[in-house]
This record gives structure tokens, C-alpha cells and sequence, in this order.
């Protein structure tokens, strides 16, 4: 067994542990059920991926994003670990290879989501491999009382019956204590060592601004404090339009990020922004799972996000690297009404539900009983506008429909192209032999990708196939769509198109939601949710760290750094004398004052100057501040 401080180094490059890592490793491998609570940024993976590397078999990891699966995968596979990941994307011969895969080659880590576990198949694969351990990552899921209820978490703790005696390791980075025992005891854990780093952010200003301009706030925040920024919109088109007006009409260099981009340009626009190409980033919650760049300086929520827990997890973005980072939240007069307005759009009434549930059964022609399993492309916009339904609504129902594992939604991923030789060595050569005109194809792609493509799916480049047998693409498209015809080979063209999979055969739309008590507690416990969100908003006399410690169920002193904290401190500043003593050493002009002072202090000095010159103890002379003697 390797030591866990050597694997990190050699394959992560860290010197040392974050806070509890190195605890829940030593726990996951002496075989202790675990619960992990490490705040954004934690380092969670870590927790999973070294007790992986440092034992005989692999680690399942139970995750509820196909994006983050994926880039996980590829992020491990470029530091030399063999890691592999089940979704939704793929064919089932390509899931029966992955799966050989990991029951006989030297899988190190097996990523999937968590309704794979429904798979009777999937289950008993399972018994073949040689499992160290099971990771259930956004193990807040789990919960009914969580602020984002995954019905398929409930399954998880069933395959303790399939793989006994292994390790389950539960990870989040918000739960509220409720949340936390029902995560222990949902997911059945035995006698769990449980950890828990702190929720306090040292480096972390917190602070709200209620204003009539939230444009011109921003601007002026941004003109304040420089360095990378994110700044949090609650729909797409917000994204776009804000951040083509910070760069024209600002010339502050911004890109935009959401669901609806196809994932080469979500990927190019994250890319350009972590290398500083783009100081800001616009986005809607989609962007952040997984994003680690440390020197984030600014996290601006434009728009209030619907609970404390989203709002820590994306604000915990900012100041990573322990530096002084700063989290705003503009707020306007008429936000508790749109925060309100959203909750009821989330909560559709049953008759709704069964509506939209109808509509698809018309839209993919399921007669009654079918349907079971299959897989549809999916457009949203086209599928609201045949049936005349508001977007937003219909997306809204179809995550409940979810939730009632009637459906599964697919990430609209840009899936590479996959190929893989389905005839032995020996049966390619005679195929080669009959058919000579693709025999110098077939030879190009193995010079190409090599032996490997006769055990493995491997991720291929049409593009660069043409480049080296000097053909155009189509034609490249066209002999692998033969040759996949022809069952010489297993061929995926490149994808980037939604997916919905019914779980279930299609239902008579009278026979759903019978029972309504889990839709109503989920309705209750986001109109709580909102309430402590609100309450966030409009408590001025308590410091904005405490108050979201006091709602994780952790005591803390005044943060010294939030809004409140600085306006305590405020009360006690004489500014007036600090203006003169600025002053005093010469003329200067309001944005060089400015900088003398804290960007928090900023209303206040306006006002100390206006009254300064109404009281004639400064005046303006070519555009400076002059102290009068």
C-alpha cells in the first residue's frame, strides 16, 4: 500500500493535505464508513481519489453530473490514472467493454450516476469487480430536506447487499445538520467517523447592497476591486446581454457561460477565462462545479439566488487562494417578488405535471406501456412551442418529473466521436484481403490510434484521419458510417444533442401523482429555504459570516470583513478628519481619494465630501479637492 502524502505528490502535485483530507483518507482505509463536510473548495475528490490509488481494485463513485463525471475521467486519465465513467451517452456495447473493463483490466476509478444502481445488469457486474471502496459525491442529494433531491440517492445503499463489506464514503459541501443525519441515515452508514472543516471563510468579505442601479453598482464595484471575477445571473439571456454590455459599453474584457452553449464553446469560454484571457465570467448556476482557480477576487450575485446554500457554495468561489476576496449581492426592491414568482414556477400543480407528462407521450407517439428505457433527442424549445408552453414552466415540470424517476434529462454534452474494431486481428486481415478498398483506410486509423482500438471505445478525430490519409471529411464520415454498417467496426459520430430517457413504459397521465405529501414537504422545505434567504437579505445588525454559520448550525465570532461588521466599525471612523489628513498633503482628485480609502467606505466619503463642501472646509479647483487652511 502506497503512502497516501507520496500519491499526492506524484500524482496531483501538492505538497500537503487540506484541512480533514488526510483524516477521512486514513478512515476510508482502515474500512470506516465516513461522512465528509468540506465547504467549496475544499478538496473533496482528493478524499476519494487517493484511497483509490492506494489499494488493490477500484472505487465507484456515485455522482449526479454527467459533465463533472466526464471531466473528472479525462482529468484523471492525463495524470496517468486509468479512470472510466457510465452515462447516459452511451451505447451499450460500449457500457459492456467499460464494464470488462473494470471486472479484468486495471480500472483504478469507476464513475457513475446514480440511476445506473436501478440496473439489474449494472448490479450484478458488480459482484465481478473487486470494489475498495464507494464514494457518494453531492451526497446531499440524498435529501428530501437538501435544496437539490435526487429520488435515485435512495437507492445507493441497496447494492450494500450486492458489494458487502466495502467502505461507503458520503461527501458534500452544504448540508445543514438536518441534511446531515438524514444523509447518514438514508444512506444506511454504519457507525460513520464523521468530518467537518469549518464554514468560516477568513479571507471572505460577505456583503449586500440594496440599490435603485444595479448597472451602475457593478461598475463601480469592478472599477474598485480588480482581479478575476464571476458574476451570478439567473437566466441566459441575462448572461449574454450583461456581458456584452460590460464589454462594449465598458471595455471591460467578459464572456458569458450557460446550459444552453454547446459544450465546445462552454469549455473554449472557461478555458479563456481561468487563464486570464477574460477578466469576468457571467454565468448562470451551471458554471462552477469543478471550476478551481484560485485567485478569484470578486463573486457578484446580480440576481438572488433562491437559498443560503447555493448562495455559500458559488460566493466560496472567490479566494481560494486565501488572499482578500470580496462577495456582493446586489439586491433591488422588487427581488422578493421575482424570488417568489420563481418558487411557484419550480412548484407546478399536478394537473400541470400530468399536462406536460401527456404532451410528451404525444410528442415522441408512446402508445401506453411502451417507452420503457428508450432514449429520445430532445428540444426543449421546439417541444414548448408545438404544445404552446412557456419554457421555463415546462423545463421546471420535467425536473419533477424527474424527481419521480418518470424521466431522466441527459446534459446536452458535446460527446466526441468513438470507435472501436469489433472483429478480431485475424477476421480484420481477412476482411482487409476481400475488400481491398478499405484496406488503407483500416491501416491509417490503427497507424492512428493503434492495437487499442481493438479492446477499448477511443475517443477519435475525423478531422485529423482525413488530415493524414489525405481525404476530405465527408469522405472519413462515410467510410466509418460503411464500415460500422458493415459491423467491421462500432462507430458514434460526435453528438452535442440533449437526451430524455423514460425510465418507465409510458403511464396513463390519471394514474400519476396519486400521492401528493412528498411534492408538498419539497414545496415547504424551498419555501423555507427562501425564507432564510430573505431574512440574509434584510438582517443589518448581525455579521453576514455568523448568520451563515448560525444556518450550517456552527457558532462564530463577527467576521470583521462583511458589510455589517465594517458599518459597526464605521460608526467610530471620523471621516472628516481622515479626508482632511488626505487633503493635507495636497490636492487630489475624487477617484484619488477614493483609493486612499476601503471601496466599503465609498457612500460614506461621498457624503463627509458634500457636506465638507457645503460647509466650505474644501472646494474644487481644475477639477481637484483643495483643503482650505
Amino acid at each position: 500500500m502506497s503512502k497516501p502524502q507520496a500519491i499526492l505528490s506524484e500524482f496531483f502535485g501538492y505538497d500537503q493535505f487540506r484541512s480533514k483530507q488526510l483524516e477521512i483518507i486514513e478512515s476510508v482505509v482502515e474500512g470506516k464508513d465516513s461522512f465528509a463536510l468540506l465547504p467549496t473548495g475544499g478538496g473533496k475528490s482528493i478524499c476519494y481519489q487517493v484511497p483509490a490509488l492506494m489499494q488493490e481494485g477500484l472505487a465507484l463513485v456515485i455522482t449526479p453530473l454527467v459533465s463533472l463525471m466526464i471531466d473528472q475521467e479525462e482529468s484523471l486519465k492525463m495524470r496517468g490514472i486509468n479512470a472510466v465513467a457510465i452515462h447516459s451517452g452511451l451505447k451499450y456495447r460500449e457500457v459492456e467493454v467499460i464494464l470488462d473493463n473494470c471486472a479484468f483490466g486495471n480500472v483504478k476509478l469507476l464513475f457513475c450516476a446514480p440511476e445506473r444502481l436501478n440496473s439489474k445488469v449494472f448490479l450484478e457486474r458488480l459482484e465481478q469487480f473487486n470494489i475498495s471502496l464507494i464514494a457518494v459525491d453531492e451526497a446531499h442529494c440524498v435529501s428530501e430536506w437538501g435544496h437539490d433531491f435526487r429520488p435515485s440517492y435512495l437507492k445507493i445503499k441497496d447494492i450494500r447487499a450486492t458489494i458487502p463489506n466495502v467502505p461507503m464514503l458520503a461527501l458534500t459541501a452544504t448540508a445543514t445538520k438536518k441534511v446531515e443525519n438524514e444523509i447518514i441515515e438514508l444512506l444506511d452508514l454504519d457507525k460513520p467517523q464523521v468530518f467537518k472543516s469549518s464554514f468560516v471563510r477568513e479571507n471572505l468579505s460577505f456583503s449586500v447592497r440594496n440599490v435603485e442601479d444595479k448597472e451602475g453598482k457593478l461598475i463601480d464595484i469592478l472599477e474598485h476591486v480588480e482581479g478575476s471575477t464571476i458574476i451570478y445571473v439567473r437566466s441566459r439571456k441575462k448572461a449574454r446581454e450583461l456581458s456584452q454590455w460590460l464589454t462594449l459599453k465598458h471595455s471591460i474584457s467578459s464572456t458569458y457561460y450557460h446550459a444552453g452553449l454547446n459544450a465546445r464553446s462552454r469549455m473554449e469560454r472557461q478555458k479563456m477565462w481561468k487563464n486570464n484571457r477574460h477578466r469576468v465570467m457571467v454565468a448562470t448556476n451551471a458554471f462552477g462545479m469543478g471550476i478551481d482557480k484560485p485567485d478569484v477576487r470578486l463573486v457578484v450575485h446580480f440576481d438572488v439566488p433562491p437559498s443560503i446554500e447555493s448562495y455559500y457554495q458559488e460566493a466560496g468561489r472567490a479566494g481560494r487562494d486565501g488572499n482578500l476576496a470580496y462577495a456582493v449581492m446586489l439586491t433591488h426592491n422588487i427581488d422578493e417578488k421575482l424570488l417568489k414568482d420563481r418558487f411557484e414556477t419550480a412548484h407546478p400543480d399536478i394537473k400541470y405535471l400530468r399536462h406536460i407528462y401527456q404532451c410528451l407521450a404525444n410528442y415522441f407517439q408512446l402508445a401506453s406501456g411502451s417507452g420503457r428505457n428508450q432514449s429520445f433527442d430532445f428540444d426543449l424549445a421546439d417541444f414548448s412551442q408545438r404544445y404552446n408552453l412557456k419554457s421555463l414552466n415546462a423545463f421546471q415540470a420535467l425536473k419533477r418529473l424527474e424527481e419521480e424517476e418518470l424521466i431522466v434529462l441527459g446534459d446536452a454534452l458535446n460527446r466526441p466521436s468513438t470507435l472501436k474494431i469489433i472483429l478480431t486481428q485475424q477476421d480484420l486481415y481477412g476482411f482487409e484481403v476481400a475488400h481491398k478498398n478499405y484496406d488503407v483506410f483500416l491501416k491509417g486509423i490503427l497507424r492512428l490510434y493503434g492495437g487499442q482500438l481493438f479492446s477499448d471505445y477511443l475517443k477519435i478525430e475525423e478531422l485529423k484521419i482525413a488530415k493524414f490519409l489525405n481525404l476530405n471529411l465527408e469522405e472519413v464520415k462515410d467510410s466509418l458510417a460503411r464500415l460500422h454498417n458493415l459491423e467491421v467496426i462500432d462507430y458514434t459520430p460526435q453528438t452535442e444533442n440533449p437526451q430524455l430517457t423514460l425510465v418507465t413504459e409510458r403511464k396513463n397521465t390519471g394514474d400519476l401523482f396519486v400521492n401528493t405529501k412528498r411534492l408538498d414537504a419539497l414545496k415547504n422545505s424551498d419555501l423555507d429555504r427562501i425564507t432564510a434567504i430573505l431574512n440574509y437579505l434584510g438582517n443589518d445588525d448581525v455579521c453576514k459570516m455568523v448568520q451563515i454559520l448560525d444556518y450550517f448550525g456552527e457558532k462564530g465570532a463577527d467576521c470583521g470583513k462583511c458589510d455589517v461588521c465594517i458599518q459597526h466599525k464605521k460608526n467610530n471612523i471620523d471621516f472628516v478628519s481622515k479626508v482632511s489628513e488626505a487633503l493635507a498633503e495636497g490636492p487630489l482628485s475624487s477617484r484619488e481619494l477614493m483609493a486612499r480609502f476601503s471601496w466599503n467606505h465609498e457612500e460614506e466619503i461621498k457624503e463627509v465630501l458634500k457636506k465638507m463642501l457645503d460647509t466650505g472646509m474644501i472646494s474644487i479647483a481644475d477639477g481637484l479637492l483643495v483643503l482650505k487652511v
